[in-house]
C-alpha cells in the first residue's frame, strides 16, 4: 500500500497543472480509433473510469457513446478538485472499489494499471470483474516497457521504477511505474476471469501503450 500512497501524493502535487497536459484526451481518442468499432453498439447505463484523473477520458468517451451515468474513481483528491467535468466522483483506489457488484456496464482504465504494484494488480482486476454485470466490457491501457520509456525510467526492478514529472512545478517529482511487456496485460486480465475480445498497441507521442478490450 506504500506504493499507492506515493502515487496519491504525487498526483495531489501535480493536480493543479496535470489537466493542461491532457487537454483533448489524445490517448483516449487514439484508443477509440482502434476499438471504436468493437464497442460502437454498446449503450451503457453506467460507466466507471478507474484512475479518472481530472475526468478528461470520460469526456472523450461521453462524446462517443450515448448519455450514461459516468462515475470517476480517483485516488487523488487534488485531481478530483481540479476537474471541471460533469461526472460523479468517488475518491477511491482501483485496488479496493466501493462499487456495487454487477452494477457497471463498462469500466475503463487508461494509463492507470501501470501505477499499481504487481502484488496488488490481481485485487484491482478482480474488483473490476466483480463490479461489471455479466457481459460487461473492461477496456484498459498501460505503458509499454520499450526503449523509449526505459530511457526515462529510474529503475528499481525489471521494467519497474520512477519517471520524473517536472512540468509546471518548482521541483521534479518521481512517479512510480510498473511498465508492461507485450502480452502481459492480456495474461493478467485473463487470469482475473475476463475473456479478451481484442488487444493491440496505440502509439502516442512516440511511446507504446498496450490496450485490451475484455468481456466478463
Amino acid at each position: 500500500m506504500e506504493r499507492l500512497k506515493e502515487v496519491m501524493e504525487t498526483y495531489d502535487t501535480i493536480s493543479r497543472v496535470y489537466p493542461k497536459t491532457r487537454e483533448g484526451g489524445a490517448l483516449a481518442r487514439a484508443l477509440l480509433n482502434e476499438v471504436g468499432d468493437t464497442i460502437r453498439g454498446l449503450v451503457p447505463r453506467f460507466v466507471l473510469d478507474i484512475g479518472a484523473g481530472a475526468g478528461g477520458n470520460l469526456g472523450v468517451l461521453r462524446s462517443f457513446l450515448s448519455n450514461s451515468l459516468y462515475v470517476g474513481c480517483e485516488l487523488s483528491v487534488g485531481m478530483i478538485m481540479a476537474s471541471s467535468s460533469d461526472i460523479e466522483w468517488v475518491n477511491c483506489s482501483g485496488t479496493h472499489l466501493p462499487i456495487r457488484p454487477g452494477s457497471m456496464d463498462l469500466v475503463i482504465s487508461i494509463s492507470t494499471l501501470h501505477h499499481i504494484p504487481k502484488s496488488l494488480i490481481g485485487n484491482a482486476l478482480r474488483g473490476v470483474h466483480e463490479a461489471l454485470r455479466p457481459g460487461g466490457l473492461f477496456i484498459a491501457t498501460v505503458w509499454g516497457c520499450d526503449k523509449a520509456t526505459l530511457r526515462r525510467l529510474r529503475p528499481i526492478g525489471d521494467c519497474e521504477g520512477y519517471i520524473t514529472w517536472s512540468y509546471g512545478i518548482d521541483r521534479g517529482i518521481a512517479r512510480y511505474y510498473r511498465l508492461y511487456r507485450e502480452g502481459e496485460l492480456e495474461h493478467e486480465v485473463s487470469s482475473a476471469g475476463f475473456i479478451v475480445v481484442r488487444s493491440g498497441v496505440v502509439r502516442v507521442g512516440g511511446f507504446i501503450n498496450y490496450y485490451v478490450v475484455s468481456r466478463k
